[in-house]
């Protein structure tokens, strides 16, 4: 093994890319092989987005296997707001033809859509996560759920249907069943004011000409104190966040010996869960994904035929602001990086390929 491409890449990222900080740790079984960390230091804090929804995956694989929940539930079983959806015509809407279900929901076919500033969101009298979860359930939908693929606030509305089939709010029962036993100690989602200290300045993208630029510090995606986010609300750091991804490339169970899931559940977890016309919109919306398929919550490697490096089967996800995590299970091999740079596409489209490339070359130089 030999990182010296890999490292030498990140630290051309500042230059380059105008990303103000950037981090990455690279792990082979419960073996650091790779760490650094460029204009931040390793106990910097930073908002996960959308990479929360591995941690929303897991949680609701867990509840999976407990028996608390299964895929062909209905949202409605649950959450009673969702059992008279309507979706979207070209003047007015229709009930919806079918009913929403846990599988949609996870595998983001549900009809939902992304947009957190409709009125009824902004507006909603209450603000906790089931407040939230009314005001979602009366947005029309895209699609009758099932239809297509379609990238959406499904977690945040699984979150939900976790909370109210266990009882407890989402943020403790993930504290409780995924966080506190892989021993993280600087995951959340609502930081007090010694995590907010440790916070990375946060930016967003202007373009290559101007960069990044100061943007303040706040996730739009967390509606209220008493909302958690299932779909981007986590902050975490690199070193906590490596534990999640290496106890799904290493049989599911942490470094401390917690087993988070069966290994057949992650088996499950990772196989991509899309009917061909799901696909079809799936390819539509990530071009830069045209090798992978979409499992329970997570991309998934199914083809190599691109020619570049990886493994099938590989999964994770990635965040709005830049982070990027990976899991191998048959190579044993977990990678976290991490920026705080918001609305910048050429993370996607230029910067993770090429760091899961380098990942690769430099393991097996």
């Amino acid at each position: 093994m030999d990182f010296t491409a890999l490292r030498d890449y990140l630290d051309r990222l500042p230059r380059e890319w105008s990303v103000p900080a950037c981090l990455m740790t690279v792990h082979v079984g419960r073996e650091t092989v790779f760490q650094h960390v460029v204009g931040a230091g390793e106990d910097t804090v930073f908002w996960l987005y959308s990479a929360t929804k591995v941690f929303t995956a897991v949680m609701f694989c867990r509840m999976l296997e407990q028996g608390k929940l299964k895929l062909t539930d209905r949202a409605a079983e649950y959450l009673p707001e969702f059992a008279n959806l309507r979706v979207k015509e070209k003047e007015g809407t229709r009930p919806a033809a079918t009913e929403l279900t846990l599988l949609q929901l996870i595998t983001m076919c549900g009809g939902l859509n992304y947009n957190i500033f409709d009125p009824l969101i902004v507006n909603a009298p209450d603000k906790s996560t089931r407040g939230i979860m009314r005001a979602i359930a009366e947005m029309p939908l895209e699609f009758d759920p099932g239809e297509a693929y379609l990238y959406s606030l499904c977690h945040d509305v699984l979150a939900g249907v976790m909370e109210v089939a266990s009882g407890v709010r989402y943020g403790e029962l993930l504290r409780r069943e995924v966080i506190e036993p892989l021993g993280m100690k600087d995951t959340c989602f609502h930081p007090d004011e010694m995590l907010k200290a440790r916070f990375a300045p946060q930016y967003q993208w202007k373009g290559r000409r101007r960069g990044a630029v100061p943007c303040g510090g706040d996730n739009k995606f967390c509606f209220s104190q008493n909302y958690d986010s299932g779909g981007a609300g986590l902050c975490s750091t690199l070193n906590d966040y490596i534990l999640l991804s290496e106890a799904l490339a290493n049989g599911g169970t942490g470094r401390n010996g917690y087993q988070l899931l069966q290994p057949e559940t992650i088996d499950a977890l990772r196989r991509s869960r899309l009917t061909p016309k799901q696909t079809e919109s799936f390819n539509l919306r990530w071009d830069r994904l045209k090798c992978y398929g979409y499992g329970l919550g997570v991309r998934t490697r199914i083809s190599l035929e691109d020619g570049s490096r990886g493994s099938l089967g590989e999964f994770g996800w990635d965040g709005a602001a830049g982070a990027y995590c990976l899991s191998d299970p048959s190579r044993k091999l977990s990678v976290f990086y991490v920026q705080h740079v918001l609305d910048m596409a050429p993370v996607f489209d230029t910067i993770h390929p090429q760091l899961r490339e380098l990942v690769y070359q430099c393991l097996d130089a």
